[in-house]
């Protein structure tokens, strides 16, 4: 066993970009830099410099793409056409260039445009008008010949990566300004705790665990997030919830990407929940039966052996997003009593794998459904034989099957999307 400690989650943040604040490298300026400004639409502008005096060119990607709330064309990731095809929303989305308050945000990577070149200092620079949020962003890098490589800012390198993480997206925060935005854009939720005190401990750990077919290791990897005042002596075990990351993903996301420490960091210190733990796990090999063995033959004995958490269904919980969320329906219909809680966000129901009937009430326990309006998977399938969400929880209503119901929130199949349902999961369901 391995075993990496970031002592708070606001070192995290700070090393990974600040709130109002600039991520620096060594090369002076730089980074992005977040500051208060009067002439910008939101109150505050992002500055982007990057230095590469071999690029032909230099684009920035990034996740500044806004829809209006209750646009059509927008529902579902796009309105059919007369012919059944999807009409591109690309006309009803808004950039920083023309955002107004409340609209909302949509997709990681919808933003792209040139930046600047200085030639005779080398640098790249940019400057985006942006409301309150944590954004996720990358650099293209073009060459002479014209191809292309995505990059990570190497002046804002995602701190979780010393750990053992492999994020590619750099990350920053804008702060809030009342008197330019509306309360809908409010989105201090994913920020660090402001005060220390508040804020809980990442640690990144590596265990032997399930030998995947054609992988020649069986040591796997997760993150661990303690709250604050977690105490490994403490008389009544903490519960527990494991998160599973998407297609693609890996078990650092949900704690860059989608700030979940930070979400509840501040609803512990808001009094919206109790303290808990979460594990953040991996599930990039295998099938999700094989999945399915490895957490509970491997994955759980470890954390309970390890910290201090509930052995109980009830002290248990899932969720997971997009095919971690399929993952969390198959391990609800093979390991019913392992979990009292289950949350499943953007994607649709596993049909064509498992009875809806049985996995519903084999294990009586809560499910929470969730997703964006702006997700495919409400209205659509990744797959054949998959049940879209929507017509998953009609059929639910129809036939008098128990859940917690299907929370549509603002967003796509994105990281805008998965902080809100995992806030709202906590606040209205776990260990309710």
């Amino acid at each position: 066993m391995k075993r990496k400690l970031v002592a708070s989650l606001a070192m995290a943040m700070i090393l990974g970009g600040t709130l109002a604040v600039n991520a620096f490298a060594e090369e002076a300026e730089a980074g992005v830099v977040v500051e208060q400004n009067e002439d910008s639409k939101t109150g505050y502008t992002a500055t982007f410099t990057y230095y590469n005096d071999e690029a032909a060119n230099v684009k920035i990607q990034g996740g500044f793409t806004f829809y209006r709330s209750g646009d059509e064309y927008c529902y579902s990731a796009g309105k059919l056409n007369e012919d059944g095809g999807i009409v591109d929303t690309e006309n009803h989305l808004f950039t920083p260039e023309n955002w107004e308050p409340g609209l909302c945000r949509y997709g990681d990577a919808g933003y792209v445009k040139e930046m600047t070149h200085d030639e005779e200092s080398g640098a790249w620079t940019i400057s985006v008008d942006l409301p309150c949020g944590s954004y996720l962003y990358q650099y293209v890098i073009v060459d002479a010949d014209g191809n292309e490589e995505v990059i990570t800012d190497p002046a804002n390198i995602p701190s979780c990566n010393e750990l053992g993480a492999s994020q590619t997206r750099s990350q920053f925060f804008v702060p809030y300004d009342a008197e330019k935005q509306a309360e809908s854009d409010d989105w201090t939720f994913v920020f660090p705790a402001e005060n220390e005190e508040d804020r809980g401990t990442l640690i990144w750990e590596t265990y032997e665990g399930y030998t995947y077919e054609g992988s020649d290791t069986a040591t796997q990897e997760m993150e661990v997030y303690l709250p604050a005042n977690y105490d490994p002596d403490r008389e009544e075990p903490y519960k527990v919830l494991y998160l599973a990351h998407g297609g693609g993903g890996e078990e650092g996301d949900w704690f860059h990407q989608g700030n979940a420490g930070n979400i509840v960091d501040r609803l512990v210190a808001d009094g919206e929940c109790e303290e808990f733990v979460m594990v953040a796990i991996d599930i990039s090999k295998g099938n999700n039966d094989e999945r399915c063995e490895n957490l509970i033959t491997y994955t759980l004995p470890y954390v309970e052996e390890h910290y201090n958490v509930s052995r109980e269904k009830e002290g248990r919980a899932l969720a997971g997003l997009s095919m971690g969320a399929g993952f969390t329906y198959t391990v609800q219909y093979l390991v019913p009593d392992t979990f009292g809680y289950f949350g499943v966000f953007s994607v649709g129901y596993l049909s064509a794998d498992y009875d809806i009937v049985d996995a519903v009430n084999n294990g009586k326990a809560d499910m929470y459904l969730a997703c964006g309006y702006a997700d495919h998977t409400i209205g659509s399938a990744f797959v054949q034989g998959q049940t879209p969400m929507q017509p998953f929880s009609e059929y639910l209503d129809e036939n008098d099957i128990p859940y917690i119901g299907l929370n549509v929130v603002e967003g796509g199949h994105d990281w805008f999307t998965w902080p809100q349902t995992l806030k709202d999961f906590v606040e209205t369901t776990l260990w309710k």
